[in-house]
């Protein structure tokens, strides 16, 4: 008896104890209400969608996506560039399944942003670290250090005085009430006027010695991008190895598999007839590739830890799995969920119907032809689909015929905004919303924008430009800043790689340090 009362003594301490206050952000379709006048749109926010509230997540509801590279990007960055991407793509690869975590996130650091002075000196962006932060928020986490506080409306009076309501659209990952802090660190806001009938909610941390911002969703607009965020000198040299815990959060809280809503499947989306579960056709497309018969693919298994929802496997035609094919639309009057059904093969699929999270994504890379924009041999994604009626959990197999990427990778000259090039740019809003699946009596919000999915087709592009200066007036090479563009860097002693491929590093520094 008494082990047992010391076992709840211990788990009540456990309880008690004091813990670092932490809160993470969703990203979703922008509501019509998220304008410049509340610094929320394009201009002032997440180039990609808005501030969403619990319960208004998007996501894929498909454990399987896709990417690659194409020609632009590969003849600018090498296979330094690929390397650094695919360093990226496997910090995603490895977030453990959301029911594994700890229901604190303890496992998880808050802070794992780093510095490389030789970087710095050399006004070098870390090409690694903004494909992370830029996947992080195609995949619906939003930057917390820019929306914790933000601008709901705005008033001007009579007597021309302005008025606002400031809202608060982050959660603790474990009690998912509203919160201030940012992995540890206590948040405030300042009103500033940023244009004519334009205003912004600026975060900053109550601590003036804290740091300004933690966590890898915010990286790319910490840093200027677009021309969106602030100074992009705070950008050099700064690289994230890891996610943080407020990242991790975001990933835990939408793909849970508690977490439940009403969603749709995307268009493309078939019945299978079942078979191998997993990805197969196409080629080896070297490291991270995938099979078609032959090595270097993923083995995956039901002994990993996102299995039995799923395992990738190389090898194999898929020809157990239906061809593409026409879909016919019927109403199930019985459960309400839509059923469409694969006119070739006679299988019918549940398309609208209640779905948790998949759990966790595995991201596989795919062979791409720019000349011919699509992959040279489709892909099969197959998986098992779970979804929930009259009460029951059920699965369906499923699969999507990939002949674009989910993602794809390139380069390119992007323009400038106000004479200053743009470094990157990410494909627009791209979503689902499934808020009407979701109203069931009650009040019609007609401020609902989510849930939904986050659809595919996505594109990061990358400025091919490479170093430039900025002038100003009649001024010449020795007067104007240097800026060096990409390059790939860590904590080790090695030089960085600076893009594209063929820059010398030597030639660098003497700009750098005078020798022009």
């Amino acid at each position: 008896m008494s082990r047992h009362i010391f076992a709840l003594l211990v788990a009540s301490l456990v309880l008690l104890a004091p813990r670092q206050a932490s809160a993470f952000s969703l990203l979703g379709a922008r509501a019509s209400w998220m304008t410049d006048e509340v610094g929320l749109s394009p201009k002032y926010g997440a180039l990609v969608g808005g501030p969403m509230n619990l319960g208004e997540a998007y996501r894929f509801n498909m454990p399987v996506l896709t990417y690659a590279y194409d020609a632009s990007f590969l003849r600018f960055f090498g296979a330094s560039g690929v390397a650094a991407i695919e360093s990226a793509m496997k910090v995603l690869n490895d977030i453990p399944a959301a029911d594994s975590m700890s229901t604190t996130l303890e496992e998880f650091p808050t802070v794992t942003l780093r510095h490389n002075a030789t970087a710095s000196a050399l006004s070098i962006i870390d090409l690694k670290t903004t494909a992370l932060a830029f996947m992080v928020e195609q995949l619906g986490v939003a930057a917390p250090e820019n929306f914790i506080w933000s601008i709901r409306a705005h008033y001007t009076d009579a007597n021309q005085v302005d008025h606002f309501s400031v809202f608060n659209p982050n959660f603790d990952p474990v009690t998912l009430q509203q919160s201030s802090s940012i992995n540890g660190f206590q948040f405030t806001y300042q009103i500033f006027q940023t244009g004519t009938a334009e205003w912004k909610a600026v975060n900053f941390p109550v601590d003036p010695l804290a740091p300004a911002f933690t966590t890898v969703a915010n990286f790319d607009q910490s840093f200027g991008f677009a021309g969106r965020g602030a100074s992009l000198a705070f950008g050099f040299g700064s690289y994230f190895p890891a996610l943080t815990r407020e990242d991790i959060a975001a990933f835990r809280y939408m793909l849970g598999t508690t977490n439940y809503a009403v969603e749709s499947l995307l268009p493309d989306v078939i019945a299978s007839t079942g078979g191998a579960i997993g990805v197969s056709g196409g080629t080896s497309v070297g490291s991270g590739g995938i099979g078609g018969g032959s090595t270097g693919g993923f083995s995956g298994g039901f002994g990993e830890p996102w299995s039995p929802v799923f395992s990738v496997f190389a090898g194999g035609t898929g020809s157990a799995n239906p061809p593409w094919s026409t879909v016919t639309v019927s109403t199930n009057v019985a459960t309400n969920a839509v059923v469409v059904t694969a006119a070739t093969t006679g299988l019918p699929r549940v398309v609208n119907a209640l779905r948790p999270g998949v759990g966790k994504y595995k991201f596989v890379q795919i062979g791409y032809d720019s000349i011919l924009g699509a992959s040279t041999t489709p892909y099969l994604v197959t998986w098992l689909d779970r979804y929930v009626t009259n009460r029951t959990t059920r699965v369906q197999a499923v699969a999507r015929q990939v002949t674009l990427p989910d993602v794809l990778f390139s380069a390119g000259d992007l323009g400038v905004v106000d004479h200053v090039p743009i470094l990157s740019r990410v494909t627009a809003d791209g979503y689902i919303d499934n808020s009407a699946l979701n109203r069931v009596g009650g009040i019609q919000d007609t401020e609902l924008v989510g849930p939904g999915l986050i659809d595919t087709g996505k594109v990061i592009a990358f400025s091919k430009l490479g170093r430039y200066f900025i002038n100003t007036e009649e001024t010449g090479e020795a007067d104007g800043f240097l800026f060096n563009g990409w390059g790939s860097f860590d904590g080790s002693t090695n030089a960085p790689v600076i893009y594209p491929t063929g820059t010398s590093l030597k030639e660098i520094e003497k700009l750098v340090l005078g020798g022009r």
